[in-house]
């Protein structure tokens, strides 16, 4: 851009955000670009070639357009293609596509071309689509640092974690004040559970960029998994800056609650993310009442009949009702700040969610045909759509060992899409199942009456912790942060037993232990 190429500059920094809204330099730098794109004139042949190969254009790729106009030439086109990519809507990139594929039928080595349509199928999910093209953009012009930043996100869409780190390294190796290239970094590092070291490359990211809200996000699940508390509350609020995670910030009128003099006020208190996060969180009313403050809880429909339990929560009201009168307000996640907890103050008092005895008396009906059999329930799964589900979930298939077993009542707990790999796994033809749609407090009653529960990372786990209920929870290799690392249990829920892959994607090696845990559960007597 300095080289005063506008119209290139502004639509590839517009394309970069697309890819990553969080890149600092190019947030930066787009505007200036844009002021200065409106009048700025096409590339001329002398003028610096938009490829960015530093050579003029009449000798870069101008030389195989030679005495073409200036719109119709290769380049041009790939201009303008950005400009659309950058745009964002699936016709705006189907046309990008279709003119990065022309540029490359005349110019097969046309970096920009083999990088923006790289760029096109990993926003896509089509990443064995990406990487080839990704991979070829490097090898042309390995001297751009965000070729090799793009191809190291693709290679950890593809878990070749160590691969990706090689690429970000080398990006830093070109620019080492390449802020997202350190985020980058920090996230692969961390899903190899070299925490320390992502910590690192978080710190460096916010050293170049100290605004830098998705670095600061990152390196407070970085801290929090450590076990480093104090750091990871006060950074954990850099989620209210995050597009995709601060949408209630500005949803309640009225102040934030910063901790100071809660006696005598009414403070509500909400969830902002996942159901998990919700129940895990809905703990500190608790602590809120202890202060001597009035606790209103605001919650969806079905965290409505369970929240209402718990211990100091005045009173509960439903998303869909009126906002009740409050002095000031809070997110759930934010509460673990304003109380300063250390890992030897979490509050653990369990249960602190009950379900009515009528709710319970329904489910206790439900084992009656199984008689002296060991009632166990099964959640195999969490929700497609998260971002995550590839290493949380496992396939109903894997777990036809443990379904083998005698002596063992299998009660599946798994609702949506996943519970339909029931019909197609052998052995799984005597899981009573819970019917789709079962409201989340009937699913609590029967946690309540079972005598164990064995689950993947999901509401489930914090569901069964929070009633006092047994629970086993398989984790993947990288855990999200409230399951810290190493440990077999959880200072969130002392019920709670953790089987943990010892590498990557390893789990039938998880499945083996609990299958020997379970031999051994289901031999004794009830």
């Amino acid at each position: 851009m300095a080289l005063g190429q506008w119209r290139p500059a502004a639509a590839i920094f517009r394309c970069i955000l697309e890819v990553d809204p969080a890149h600092a330099e190019a947030a930066a730098t787009l505007p200036i670009a844009s002021r200065n794109a409106a009048g700025a004139p096409a590339a001329g042949r002398n003028d610096p070639c938009p490829c960015g190969s530093g050579k003029r254009y009449k000798h870069c790729h101008g030389a195989s357009a030679a005495g073409a106009v200036a719109t119709t030439t290769p380049e041009r086109r790939l201009q303008e293609a950005i400009g659309l990519h950058q745009r964002g809507t699936s016709a705006d990139k189907a046309s990008a596509e279709t003119v990065y594929r022309d540029v490359l039928a005349v110019q097969p080595d046309n970096a920009l071309a083999l990088h923006f349509l790289g760029v096109i199928h990993y926003q896509r999910g089509e990443i064995a689509a990406a990487l080839p093209l990704l991979e070829r953009a490097v090898a042309v012009q390995p001297a751009e640092a965000e070729f090799h930043n793009n191809l190291g996100l693709a290679l950890a869409a593809a878990d070749r974690e160590t691969e990706a780190i090689a690429a970000y390294r080398a990006a830093l190796s070109i620019k080492p004040e390449h802020a997202p290239a350190w985020n980058n970094l920090g996230l692969a590092l961390q899903a190899q559970n070299e925490v320390r070291a992502a910590i690192d490359a978080f710190r460096r990211a916010l050293a170049i960029a100290p605004d830098f809200a998705h670095a600061r996000w990152n390196l407070s699940l970085a801290l929090l998994l450590d076990g480093q508390f104090a750091e990871g509350w006060r950074d954990y609020d850099a989620r209210l800056e995050l597009p995709e995670l601060g949408r209630d910030r500005h949803r309640f009128p009225g102040p934030l609650w910063n901790g100071s003099a809660p006696a005598g006020k009414t403070l509500l208190v909400y969830p902002e993310q996942g159901l998990g996060d919700a129940v895990q969180f809905a703990r500190y009313a608790t602590l809120i009442a202890a202060a001597g403050a009035r606790c209103v809880i605001r919650c969806p429909e079905l965290l409505a009949p369970m929240f209402i339990s718990i211990p100091g929560v005045a009173q509960v009201s439903r998303d869909a009702e009126p906002l009740p009168a409050y002095d000031a307000h809070l997110p759930l996640l934010s509460l673990p700040r304003v109380f300063g907890t250390t890992a030897q103050s979490i509050p653990a008092a369990i249960p602190y969610i009950g379900v009515a005895e009528a709710k319970r008396a329904a489910a206790r009906a439900t084992f009656m045909p199984h008689g002296t059999k060991r009632r166990i329930g099964l959640c195999w799964a969490g929700n497609p759509a998260h971002g995550n589900d590839r290493h949380r979930s496992i396939p109903l298939a894997m777990l036809a060992s443990l379904l083998a077993l005698p002596g063992i009542a299998w009660f599946s707990l798994q609702q949506g899409e996943p519970a339909a790999q029931i019909a197609a796994t052998r052995g799984a033809e005597n899981i009573v199942l819970l019917p789709e749609g079962t409201p989340l407090v009937d699913t609590a009653a029967l946690l309540a009456e079972l005598d164990l529960i064995i689950t993947v990372d999901t509401s489930i786990a914090h569901l069964a912790g929070a009633l006092g209920r047994p629970a086993w929870v398989l984790l993947p290799f990288a855990p999200d942060w409230r399951w810290q690392l190493v440990r077999e249990d959880s200072p969130w829920y002392p019920t709670l037993r953790l089987f943990r892959q010892s590498r990557p994607g390893d789990w039938p090696s998880v499945i083996a232990r609990v299958r020997t845990e379970l031999e051994a559960l289901a031999s004794g007597a009830r």
